[in-house]
């Protein structure tokens, strides 16, 4: 379990550096409110939880739309070769 929670907290702390993360300001935030407002360790592994399935969906999506792009851009790439 503290393994876990480690592996939570470091994607936390590192996720805000990628291009399409939240502001360290806004993780600050949620630590200093989990650590303020949480009595309980269930309320604190919620907060976790549901962070870290909004970073993953975050970057989901960042990766569904570069993919998106590069297959127009392949399509593009083809369309104009076929009419040379």
């Amino acid at each position: 379990m503290k393994l876990i929670k480690t592996i939570i907290f470091l994607f936390l702390i590192s996720f805000p550096i990628h291009a399409f993360g939240k502001s360290n300001e806004y993780y600050q935030m949620v630590i200093t409110n989990v650590l303020s407002n949480c009595k309980t360790t269930e309320c604190k592994k919620s907060i976790f939880e549901k962070e870290v399935h909004i970073a993953f969906f975050n970057l989901i999506d960042a990766i569904l739309n570069q993919l998106q792009f590069e297959l127009s851009q392949q399509k593009k790439e083809k369309l104009w070769s076929n009419e040379l």
